[in-house]
């Protein structure tokens, strides 16, 4: 209980800090810790993730993202987006590329976090930077439709001429979209 209640207001500090405005919701979450010991998983997760969770708290990326990805499903674990933002920065901070673009995702469509077109823009770009084919084709549609970055054409086209680069089959689509009414 103490991890969940400790990863809730990391995660309410972090959207702070990263502009978002708390939603009264996320606010009223917080509450006393309660005296469980800290190296003792949250009773909402499987056996399984509880190794997952020990993993990620040991600083193993990926097991940050797996854990993450669980919270976010509600895959063995309970649902519980906050605690996914919270493991998927974790992984983020620690290079997980999927994990950034995860978050850009998530601040695109509003899952469980006020809809910010900026935020996910920033978490594709550093998705994008780490290598991430999906993030680059993301990249591209933002600048090609002016979300969250404004409009510009020739940085749609360099970021799906990445993506291409790296087998993404939406970004080769996308060019040959664009390469009808657009002379590149």
């Amino acid at each position: 209980m103490l991890l969940a209640l400790a990863a809730t207001s990391a995660c309410t500090r972090s959207n702070a800090s990263a502009g978002a405005p708390l939603a009264a919701s996320q606010a009223s979450q917080q509450t006393k810790p309660s005296k469980a010991p800290a190296e003792q998983p949250a009773p909402t997760l499987t056996p399984e993730l509880a190794e997952t969770l020990a993993k990620a708290q040991s600083g193993d990326a990926y097991a940050m993202t797996r854990l993450a990805e669980a919270y976010e499903k509600g895959e063995g674990a309970t649902k519980d987006i906050h605690q996914a933002v919270t493991w998927f920065t974790k992984a983020a901070d620690a290079g997980d590329s999927n994990a950034m673009y995860r978050l850009g995702r998530i601040y695109a469509t509003g899952s469980g976090v006020e809809k910010d077109y900026v935020e996910a823009f920033n978490w594709y770009k550093r998705a994008a930077r780490a290598g991430n084919t999906d993030a680059m084709y993301n990249l591209g549609e933002a600048y090609e439709h002016g979300t969250g970055v404004r409009e510009d054409i020739q940085q749609a086209v360099n970021w799906y001429d990445q993506a291409t680069l790296g087998g993404n089959k939406a970004a080769k689509a996308a060019l040959e979209r664009l390469g009808e009414s657009f002379d590149r």
